[in-house]
């Protein structure tokens, strides 16, 4: 009866031993996860700033003159008659 007990004690002690590896492991896996998109969202905001330098101007004075696009005005007789 007393080899039964020990017995059962080792196989719990294998079976903790083994999950708390898996726990470790899972956990370890996350973090891994968690700091590789965090570095791709830095390296992503890095390039966004240095293209959105590099297409525009790196001031603050640059103004959009709107309106970008003025349709060209039509006279009377081109609606009318049409532009031939």
């Amino acid at each position: 009866m007393k080899k039964i007990i020990s017995s059962k004690k080792g196989q719990n002690t294998l079976e903790v031993a083994l999950v708390f590896i898996m726990i470790v492991l899972l956990v370890g896996g996350i973090m891994k996860i968690w700091l590789w998109s965090n570095d791709q969202i830095v390296r992503r905001q890095i390039k966004y700033n240095e293209t959105r330098v590099s297409a525009g101007t790196a001031t603050d004075t640059y103004q959009l003159n709107w309106p970008v696009y003025t349709p060209r005005s039509l006279s009377e007789e081109e609606v009318l008659i049409g532009n031939k």
